[in-house]
């Protein structure tokens, strides 16, 4: 009998090995991180940041009283718990759909992809390109490349 544990444990062991990134066959890399900062550009002004302080729930947990057999009782006091403050930026959502929107507009797709094992051979290129079954991603100085090894 598997555990549900370990199923879960293993389900996030494989998403941490896939990225998600923009993806337009032939499009350099500059284009794209040029478009990415254009569409998260036009999103931030359509969609500021919005922060609210917000506060986790607040329990009562009351007092007990407890008696031994002699009929002496002692009892504890209630307390609160939680009630403890939080930001949300309310336009966080709204933001990231702005962004693929954009993105999708410009031609690209969203696509999940495995990060390439290290001692994988890739061939760098400045172009994206086209998807196969062995297609990974590579991160280098920041940036990430979508390579056929």
């Amino acid at each position: 009998m598997i555990r549900p544990i370990a199923v879960v444990l293993s389900l996030l062991t494989l998403s941490a090995c896939q990225v998600s990134e923009y993806y337009a066959e032939g499009r350099s890399i500059a284009a794209r991180d040029r478009d990415i900062a254009i569409c998260e550009a036009e999103a931030l002004t359509t969609y500021p940041p919005r922060i609210v302080t917000r506060f986790t729930p607040r329990i009562f947990h009351p007092g007990q009283t407890t008696c031994d057999a002699a009929g002496n009782c002692v009892t504890s006091a209630g307390y609160w718990e939680g009630g403890q403050p939080y930001s949300e930026d309310l336009n966080e959502d709204l933001r990231a759909r702005a962004i693929t929107g954009c993105m999708g507009g410009r031609g690209y797709a969203r696509v999940s992809l495995p990060v390439c094992s290290s001692d994988q051979q890739v061939r760098s290129s400045t172009v994206m390109a086209p998807l196969t079954n062995d297609t990974c991603v590579i991160r280098r100085g920041g940036a990430s490349m979508i390579v056929n090894p």
